[in-house]
């Protein structure tokens, strides 16, 4: 193994992000800080692989210097094939260079001329990590934005999707060799799969990274050449800081790589898989906050070797050659490091036959040879199965042979219906098909009605369809009645007319024929049970006697009135949604009409428009989606683009027109007039609450004013008359998070209900002894509350502020037990051991002795409580000497 740190390879004592080695293993590229702006270079590799080249003048050791990004450059990767480089930096920019002219010309950027082919503009904050996909059809970018962008490496600069679903900083992406799934790591504490076929999520991993702390300017994870393996940054196991190994099978979790002192912020597989000691094993490089570099084999427990000291910063970035025997690491202090190795210290690659014999015994035969290199989501066969099928696809393409005499009619066609006019008396009569024809005294006809159901002709016709000109019958024909009308001579029905001189009045002012028939009630239930069993029960304000079937059906909140006065126009990113309800007046019906424009057309032409058969009365849109509700009780949902949209779900029919929609990044939210609430994913196209009726908490002349869905999954509504409810699945009930009219809140100084500031003492005592203990009491007792919604709804920084809230206000006006109630949970068992299994050190993730060290900060300051203070304090010490004890053996 040999150490070289080329000063040369500099950003002018400015920070380098980002180091990637040309394929070729000719050059490499750098990205980082510049003067003024963000700065990209191409380096000549050879210059610091042998001293000779170095020292011989007429070799330039830079080849390029791009300072276009506007801000630092974090990221710098070159494509598998080696005809692009792509770089991301600050300036929310992704820009995708090329080699315009080779050159022998002196100059210190004159040697080689790269040029930007594409600047991709898409993400809303930094971009800080960038990976092609395995043959360079796709390129994915990460952001602070919370997104991945996956660009179209072949048609630049078109976006094939964007991934949401991460809650925090997006630091690292990483591709599947084998090309079916991408990886992500965020600073939400998670690690997500995502499926290369229809980009949705595979998992979601979080339990290695549930105990980090802190964070780390980059997270670069990497995926072994092999795909069995996912090796992520910055995970902890047993308090230590580790890079986890990530198994493809199952997603599983057992093994890491430990021996750093601080977070590893990136780890990169060795592109080659090698043979040592008779053992196939794929090579990875770690690097962490502690300045050291480490290189790992698979088929070795320990490290191969590690590197301490290598940089006076944080290790940022990592870089094999394609031959697998250089590594470059580069570091925040501005300089680069080169580690070279031998086949004998690292083993013997695999040629690219042995190798793809290896991936077809893994993964199934190859198909990269027999699409020419266009896969649509897979770069190998994975199951046996696919190639079954693709077998019997290949035998179906072949021409069947040629009969001699041709099939009749009959059997090559077999309609589903023929429409000929009159139906033939062979076939049996089915209840549709006859109508009876009756006759009353006076020699009027009647003709008993019958119900017909839509057939697939009528289904057509009513949606505006015309007939088919390839149709051997005519319109007439298909449009004639196939009903068949039967006589009945031998039946006389006396009209239903009262014969005021003979007949004698009922009291119902029924024929006595029609009282006999309806004396007895038909069998099943009753209409009325069945509009009390579908509809939501009423609010329990409404007395059970007053009741009736009309209160209950009627709507609990009133249905908004849209585009009374003309077209709606809503903003939707640089497109603008406008809705004309009854747009134009047809044969079958009013239609109205949706269409997105352009903002800075003059013209005001719509690129995209659709019609829809009800008149629209709800709308929330963004620069993604666009969400609309109509009378009939349908929704609608269409994902946006710059020049087209498309439907991201189908329509969908509510419980009852929608009364409210709210959109909050891919979530919408609907609340309907019958007051249930239903949340969907629009990414997944999933539906993330089933409708939750939450009638019984309205009240005359109240309305909703907003819904959203929390962090942890439960959904939120938020009434207009000051109170808010937490739905809890664990509980199945609406928990009151917030009531602006409850004494008891009122009485306590309540905050409001989300983003809570801290809670205001009560008001001063009064002079009545009696109504100041009252006044104190109840402010604990909403304080408690507050503390027990959010220990069940599981809202940890709520939680961690009601708790110390309520500490505070005991400090002022609580007893000695109640104190230590609060000190003691947090505390736990001082001596004894082994801690019990029935104390948890951790709360909503949050660790208890972090919690006491707050509130023992608040009881200092109480000189009336010093002696308490002195006991929990002295307990917590002797409890961190002993953990640091066990820990340092």
């Amino acid at each position: 193994m040999k150490l070289l740190k080329p000063s040369w390879v500099n950003h002018d004592e400015k920070p380098i992000f980002s180091v990637d080695i040309h394929p070729t293993g000719k050059r490499f590229a750098t990205g980082g800080q510049g003067g003024d702006s963000g700065r990209v270079v191409v380096w000549n590799l050879n210059s610091v692989l042998y001293e000779e080249v170095e020292l011989d003048l007429n070799v330039p050791k830079m080849l390029c210097q791009m300072d276009n990004h506007l801000a630092c450059v974090n990221c710098v990767r070159w494509s598998n094939g080696g005809k692009y480089l792509a770089s991301g930096g600050d300036d929310r920019l992704v820009m995708v260079w090329g080699l315009s002219v080779v050159a022998g010309a002196t100059g210190k950027h004159k040697a080689e001329t790269w040029r930007c082919l594409s600047t991709l503009r898409g993400h809303a904050g930094d971009v800080l990590d960038l990976a092609w996909s395995p043959l360079d059809k796709w390129l994915a970018s990460c952001s602070v934005d919370n997104t991945i962008i996956i660009w179209n490496a072949e048609k630049f600069p078109e976006m094939v999707c964007v991934l949401n679903g991460h809650t925090g900083l997006v630091k690292g992406v990483a591709w599947d060799p084998v090309g079916k799934f991408l990886a992500s790591q965020s600073d939400d504490k998670s690690l997500r799969v995502w499926k290369t076929a229809d980009w949705s999520q595979e998992t979601i991993i979080t339990e290695p990274f549930e105990e980090c702390g802190g964070t780390t300017h980059v997270l670069r994870l990497s995926w072994s050449p092999d795909g069995q393996y996912v090796l992520s940054a910055h995970a902890m196991n047993g308090g230590g800081p580790t890079a986890q190994v990530v198994e493809r099978e199952g997603w599983r979790r057992d093994k890491d790589f430990v021996g750093h002192r601080k977070a590893v912020t990136c780890a990169r597989f060795n592109s080659n898989i090698f043979v040592k000691e008779g053992k196939k094993c794929c090579c990875a490089a770690v690097g962490s906050r502690d300045r050291a570099l480490s290189i790992w084999l698979t088929s070795l427990k320990r490290p191969l070797v590690v590197v301490h000291e290598l940089f006076s910063d944080s290790v940022l970035d990592l870089s094999w050659s394609s031959d697998g025997l250089n590594l470059l690491a580069c570091s925040s202090d501005g300089t680069v490091a080169c580690i070279q190795f031998t086949n004998k210290e690292i083993g013997t690659p695999l040629t690219v036959d042995e190798k793809n014999s290896f991936y077809e015994k893994i993964y199934g035969k190859c198909l990269a040879n027999e699409s020419g290199g266009d896969l649509s989501s897979n770069l190998l066969v994975e199951c046996p199965e696919i190639l079954l099928a693709r077998e019997k696809q290949e035998a179906k393409k072949e021409p069947p042979k040629e009969e001699s005499t041709p099939k009749s009619d009959k059997t090559q066609f077999k309609p589903v219906l023929t429409p000929s006019p009159t139906v033939s008396r062979d076939t049996p009569l089915r209840p549709m098909d006859r109508q009876i024809e009756t006759r009353t005294s006076d020699g009027k006809r009647r003709i008993t009605p019958v119900f017909i159901p839509l057939t697939s002709v009528d289904a057509n016709e009513s949606l505006g369809s015309q007939p088919a000109t390839e149709s051997c019958f005519s319109t007439s024909s298909q449009s004639k009645s196939r009903i068949r009308v039967e006589r009945r001579d031998d039946i006389v029905i006396h009209p239903n007319v009262s014969n005021h001189a003979t007949a004698p009045k009922s009291d119902t002012g029924l024929d006595q024929r029609l009282r006999k028939r309806t004396a007895s009630s038909l069998p099943g239930p009753k209409a009325d049970e069945l509009e009390v069993k579908r509809s939501c029960a009423s609010p329990p304000s409404t007395p059970p006697t007053t009741t009736t079937n009309a209160s209950v059906l009627a709507p609990a909140l009133p249905a908004p009135a849209l585009g009374t006065a003309g077209p709606v126009v809503r903003a939707a990113g640089a497109l603008r949604l406008q809705v004309v309800n009854k747009a134009c007046n047809t044969y079958y019906g009013t239609l109205s009409r949706l269409e997105l424009i352009p903002n800075n057309s003059a013209s005001n032409d719509p690129v995209w428009e659709t019609y829809l058969g009800s008149p629209v009365t709800s709308i929330a849109c963004d620069a993604r989606w666009a969400c609309v509700a109509c009378v009939d009780g349908s929704l609608h949902v269409w994902t946006l683009s710059k020049v087209n949209a498309q439907r991201a779900l189908p329509p969908i029919a509510l419980t009852s027109q929608a009364a409210k929609l709210t959109l909050s990044g891919d979530t919408l939210a609907v609340v309907t007039t019958s007051a249930t609430l239903a949340i969907w994913d629009l990414a997944n196209a999933s539906c993330v609450i089933r409708p939750l009726c939450f009638r019984n908490l309205l009240t005359h002349g109240v309305s909703v004013t907003s819904c959203s869905l929390l962090d942890d999954g439960n959904p939120m509504i938020s009434l207009s008359n000051g109170k808010s409810f937490i739905y809890c699945k664990k509980l199945y009930s609406w928990v009151i998070w917030s009531d602006a009219g409850d004494p008891v809140r009122r009485a306590g100084g309540g905050a409001g209900p989300r983003a809570p500031t801290r809670a205001s003492r009560p008001p001063p005592a009064v002079p009545t002894p009696g109504r100041a203990k009252a006044l104190t009491g109840a402010a604990r007792s909403w304080l408690e509350a507050q503390v027990s919604a959010c220990l069940h709804l599981r809202l940890a920084s709520d939680y961690r502020h009601w708790i110390t809230a309520l500490f505070e206000h005991l400090l002022h006006h609580g007893t000695e037990d109640q104190l230590r109630n609060i000190l003691d949970d947090l505390l736990g068992p001082s001596h004894c051991t082994s801690t019990p299994k029935i104390w948890q050190n951790t709360i909503l993730g949050i660790r208890k002795h972090d919690l006491l060290e707050e509130m023992l900060s608040l009881l200092v300051r109480q000189l009336r409580w010093q002696r308490l203070y002195t006991e929990y304090q002295d307990q917590l010490s002797s409890l961190k000497q002993t953990s640091a004890m066990v820990n340092g053996h």
